[in-house]
């Protein structure tokens, strides 16, 4: 099958709604059934509408919901109200009617033809999730790609990916590289909010990013990987996470905020092209948009730049790191002309270096804010999970 192409040609859910069609039956065919019916016994008569009843509940019947629908186990974290407005649902990103029927009244995933296929093929590997979380009094819209040949007994790593409005094709992508033998399998977990919201708009993403990144932390840490693990064997030793751009503040934040938590979910994180400094300059924020400069935004950039007081709680950062970003990030919009992208990259990795965290900064040459993303993915995948690790792992089970 051909490589899935990379999120930059999208097309909209619109392109492909469902269609459907009737049929009428013809008078001289009911003629023909009136006959046939009036020619009968009325032992034969009953027998034949019993048939056409069988027939017609059959052919009417719902189609049954997969077993796991039913087998959703809750962690203790989430309250009754999470619990309630948790659940599995038929995979609807792949059908325009099915985003439709959960109240859309915009589109906020795009699929390209690659990725719309490739989906519809793997469709049984794949499970969508809606998961509530009371604090933030949003619904998130979870995706969860098994790999081939899925055994629910034995442990897979994690690949997180926040904002999968923006890469859901390149999670399939790396699904796609998994079937086809070039890294080890890994769950992949992408994360976004359900069709009634704009998971990819400005208000929506520095909503959970920074305006209320606690709280989206504590979700995703509590809440939403302690679910994943109590349903599917993960490996939290091996899984990533991964955030570009404002994602890319956010996986940064995350990182630096993960000594708070018993749990940990992640040992590995890719913070990509950081918007840091634009995120936090009162230049920016004078731009006229819902949220404005104001003095926590100040203490939360000194913060950041000492990230977060990780180092000030402990002696030690104990996870990988790959900060990465494009040579060629200038001048992306009017108000992000000053931004050095590169140096926010360098800064990242020689604060964290300095004390000694296992950390890699890549530049990707030719590249700007938006095109290397599927390269760095597939690239950071077969590195993290070589395909010689699968076949030790299988001869393993074996065993």
């Amino acid at each position: 099958m051909k490589k899935i192409i990379s999120a930059a040609a999208a097309l909209s859910l619109l392109a492909f709604s469902a269609f459907s069609c009737g049929s009428k039956e013809s008078s001289s065919s009911e003629e023909v059934t009136n006959t046939a019916v009036s020619s009968v016994t009325t032992a034969e008569t009953e027998e034949v509408t019993a048939s056409a009843v069988t027939t017609t509940e059959t052919a009417t019947e719902s189609p049954t919901e997969p077993d796991y629908f039913s087998k959703l186990v809750y962690p203790d974290t989430m309250s009754d109200k999470e619990k309630a407005g948790t659940a599995y649902r038929e995979l609807s990103l792949i059908q325009y009617g099915g985003v439709q029927k959960y109240g859309a009244n915009i589109i906020t995933y795009s699929l390209n033809p690659d990725t719309l296929s490739f989906m519809k093929e793997n469709a049984d590997s794949i499970r969508e999730l809606a998961v509530y979380d009371e604090e933030l009094d949003t619904k998130f819209l979870v995706h969860i790609t098994l790999p081939p040949d899925y055994d629910e007994n034995k442990e897979y790593p994690v690949f997180f990916l926040t904002d999968s409005q923006f890469w859901i094709n390149e999670a399939m992508m790396m699904r796609e590289m998994i079937g086809s033998g070039e890294a080890e399998p890994v769950i992949i977990v992408t994360l976004g909010l359900d069709y009634d919201r704009d998971g990819g708009s400005v208000e929506e993403r520095s909503r959970l990013f920074i305006v209320h990144p606690e709280q989206t932390l504590d979700f995703i840490t509590n809440d939403l990987m302690k679910l994943i693990s109590a349903n599917y064997k993960t490996d939290p030793s091996r899984s990533v996470w991964s955030g570009h751009s404002w994602g890319g503040i956010f996986a940064h934040y995350a990182l630096c905020n993960s000594d708070k938590y018993e749990y940990q979910p992640f040992k590995n994180y890719i913070i990509a092209s950081a918007l840091l400094s634009m995120t936090y300059s009162k230049e920016y924020w004078d731009v006229d948009i819902p949220w404005k400069y104001n003095d926590q935004m100040i203490e939360e950039h000194a913060a950041c730049m000492n990230e977060y007081g990780y180092f000030d709680r402990n002696e030690a950062m104990n996870k990988n790191v790959l900060i990465c970003v494009g040579s060629e990030e200038t001048d992306m919009k009017p108000w992000m002309n000053d931004l050095d992208m590169i140096g926010n990259a360098k800064a990242i990795y020689e604060r964290l270096t300095a004390h000694n965290v296992n950390a890699e900064l890549k530049i990707y040459e030719d590249k700007d804010h938006y095109n290397y993303g599927e390269e760095m993915l597939a690239e950071y995948l077969k590195k993290t999970f070589p395909a010689e690790n699968s076949n030790n792992s299988q001869e393993e089970h074996k065993k």
